[in-house]
């Protein structure tokens, strides 16, 4: 690395990088040297005439750079086609003394640098030696050769005001300061993949190429080196094989050391998921039957192929992966279809993949802005998708020129859509025969009661409501009981509306609530609603926030409870993020004597008296709570919940809890983003999203044993392998007109 203080001799610069020497921005400073220094450019790659090969200026004395004779006849003798490096960067490692010029070892290396790199962070604009070398570079060489790197903070206070205009003579030929956009790339904490990108987003411009041509120049390379790779154990391999055929011995201990690895592989793919690969790769480790010695039985490989068919199972850790679900881009939103056993994801390139809850393989996909008549602005992140009891499929926007459509997944078909069907929030009725839609507008609320089966209007209402103005956000609501009533959460207030009497008006007991309504469910004659302070005069203290849950009665007094939740989540890298949507209500358990609700707030668990609001069970959970569903097994309140760190767990609100929980609590290799239950065939699946991989996702079932393995025959498990791999192949493949 090049230090300001040894330098003698300035030679011809790749870079030079201009940064705040602080910890973070020097250690962001390196990691662009390095990347820049030790990379090498792909063949062929098409690269713009370097800014050293121009004339430029030093202390208004002109300096002429282009290559000598001798460099052209070196360039010519090259071989052609071999990967060149970009050259070094120039790093000042020393803070510059208290003075009003640059050191001229400073000024010198500007002068021989292709590029200025500015490391940019809030505290960039504070130091005047940054904005001196950016003033000097612009001077000798112009702006467009400047490459902002983006270390902290945002754009608009991190990147300095200086590269935010620039000189642009009008049509008089008088020069006038324009806004600019300076090249930049963030060097934010961000996942591997984004980093890499972006450092070489910054080799790019360093090389003066366009960018997608060395991102594909890349692609091929690597491509390469994983062909000359896997080429190279292919041989290896091959070697291995001709060697054991040398000898029976040899050939018998290969084929074992074969086995073992293969069942190793096959225990991998199930704790990823990948249980069909699985079952795939343990009958490779196995011989074809009890009757063939061609290849030794292995015990690892027959314990692999018993756990991937779900009848050898840790009884430590009783949720086990079951298979993933791929989708095209990153997954917003899944749900699943009960009544046709189908999971449906939307993720951000608008597509919807729908797959079997039974085995997650593939059914069909729908392309969401193929259904729109026009899908110029569309924006993924902009739609939700709803499943209703009759198993159709509801998609609809926030926007509310966008319209509401219907799908019949079973068949890949679209049932009606509504034009301008966008809404705030769309409720389904339970019995799945209506949905109701809400939308707010300059002061009104538009309620409108929708056929499921062909899309007409039953009922609508339209009321002014103060406060009620035109907001494109999703806020959550429920129906009563009857469908006759929708309430919605709209920040500190519900809004209740009526189609008995066509009316909607905020509901007198919402001046209860906190400021951020999250969740709202309507039983029988109570309307329970969770909300939390998450800004404000008593909002977000530390890691901690109040959450209040209330329940409002017909002809009976309501009731409140509170308290303070966590609301921060670690993920990868030990990254913080806040999650701003709990506490939520999850549901009801119903008693002989009582019912309770059962809600979440940050990683406490709680269940209340529903009559009351007494609290009749609480519990502390290792993280954030995101995923809770409420069964019943033999009567017994069944609680499957997933928290963020990773944990599957059963949760009963009884005295016995703390030695079940023992039990039915897993500990997986992800880190949990959301998650939902869902009861298929008598057994229970987590669907779940982890915060990576983004667009998968991970499917566990709880103790799903049927069979004991000491009463099945190898014969038997190689059989049921095949079996269950065929059936995955062919639904694969073929699709079936109905799962079920």
């Amino acid at each position: 690395m090049q230090n300001a203080t040894t330098y003698t001799n300035p030679s011809d610069y790749a870079a030079f990088i201009s940064y705040r020497h602080l910890p973070q921005d020097a250690e962001v400073a390196c990691e662009v040297q390095r990347a820049i220094e030790e990379y090498r450019l792909p063949q062929h790659v098409a690269r713009a005439k370097a800014p050293a090969e121009t004339t430029s200026h030093t202390n208004g004395i002109s300096t002429e750079t282009a290559a000598s004779n001798n460099d052209a006849h070196s360039r010519q003798k090259r071989r052609p086609g071999r990967p060149t490096k970009l050259g070094k960067c120039f790093r000042d490692e020393d803070e510059l003394a208290a003075s009003h010029s640059l050191p001229d070892s400073i000024r010198e290396a500007l002068a021989a640098s292709r590029t200025l790199i500015v490391i940019c962070s809030p505290e960039t604009q504070e130091s005047p030696w940054v904005q001196r070398e950016i003033e000097m570079f612009g001077q000798l060489h112009g702006r467009e050769r400047i490459i902002c790197v983006l270390a902290a903070g945002s754009p608009e206070e991190s990147i300095p005001p200086i590269l935010k205009t620039r000189m642009v003579p009008d049509a008089s030929g008088v020069l006038r300061e324009m806004p600019a956009e300076p090249l930049a790339a963030d060097l934010r904490p961000e996942a591997k993949a984004k980093r890499k990108a972006e450092l070489l987003r910054i080799i790019a411009a360093v090389a003066g190429c366009s960018y997608d041509d060395l991102r594909q120049r890349e692609r091929v390379r690597k491509r390469k080196r994983i062909a000359l790779i896997v080429a190279g154990i292919l041989a290896v391999l091959g070697i291995i094989c001709a060697l054991a055929l040398q000898a029976s011995t040899a050939n018998q201990e290969a084929l074992i050391a074969e086995s073992k690895t293969l069942a190793a592989a096959s225990s991998a793919q199930f704790e990823q998921g990948n249980r069909i690969q699985a079952i795939q790769t343990a009958l490779e480790a196995l011989p074809v039957s009890e009757a063939d010695h061609s290849r030794p039985l292995v015990p690892e490989a027959q314990a692999a192929l018993e756990r991937a068919l779900l009848v050898n199972l840790d009884s430590t850790s009783p949720w086990s992966p079951f298979y993933n679900i791929q989708a095209k881009g990153d997954i917003l939103q899944f749900v699943c279809l009960s009544k046709l056993s189908l999971i449906c994801v939307l993720d951000d390139t608008g597509a919807i993949a729908i797959a079997s809850a039974r085995s997650g393989a593939p059914y069909l996909t729908l392309d969401l802005p193929s259904f729109l008549d026009d899908a110029t602005g569309f924006d993924a992140e902009d739609w939700s998708i709803e499943a209703t009891e009759e198993g159709t499929l509801l998609a609809w926007s926030r926007k509310h020129s966008d319209p509401l459509l219907c799908f019949e997944p079973g068949i890949g078909c679209l049932s009606w859509s509504i034009d301008d069907g966008g809404a705030n929030s769309l409720a389904v009725a339970e019995d799945g025969a209506t949905c109701t839609m809400a939308r707010l507008e300059e002061g009104s609320l538009i309620c409108k009661q929708i056929d499921l089966t062909n899309g007409e209007t039953l009922r609508s209402l339209r009321e002014d409501v103060p406060g009620a103005n035109a907001i494109e956000e999703r806020f959550p609501s429920c129906l009563s009981p009857d469908n006759a009533a929708l309430y919605l959460g709209l920040d500190d207030r519900v809004i209740q509306a009526s189609f008995k009497d066509e009316t909607a008006s905020v509901a007198a007991f919402s001046s209860r609530c906190l400021s951020g309504i999250t969740s709202l469910k309507y039983h029988e004659n109570a309307l329970a609603v969770a909300s939390a302070q998450i800004e404000g005069e008593g909002g977000i203290t530390g890691f901690l926030a109040p959450w209040q849950v209330n329940a409002y009665f017909v002809g009976k007094d309501p009731w409140a409870a509170s308290g303070t939740c966590d609301m921060n989540v670690i993920g990868p890298n030990n990254q913080w993020k806040a999650l701003l949507d709990t506490p939520q209500i999850y549901g009801f358990i119903e008693d002989e004597n009582i019912t309770s609700v059962v809600c979440a707030a940050g990683r406490t668990f709680i269940v209340l008296d529903l009559a009351t609001g007494e609290t009749l069970y609480q519990k502390e959970l290792s993280s954030v709570i995101v995923g809770l569903s409420v069964d019943y097994s033999n009567d017994i309140p069944f609680l499957p919940i997933a928290t963020a760190d990773g944990v599957l767990d059963v949760q009963t609100p009884s005295a016995a809890q703390d030695l079940l929980g023992l039990t039915n609590r897993t500990s997986t290799n992800y880190y949990f983003k959301e998650a939902i239950f869902h009861r298929q065939d008598g057994i229970m699946l987590a669907i779940v999203h982890p915060i990576d991989p983004q667009d998968q996702l991970i499917v566990y079932l709880l103790d799903p044993r049927k069979d004991d393995p000491a009463h099945l025959s190898l014969d038997e498990l190689i059989e049921r392998g095949r079996e269950e791999v065929k059936r995955y192949e062919a639904f694969e493949l073929n699709g079936a007109p109905h799962p079920l």
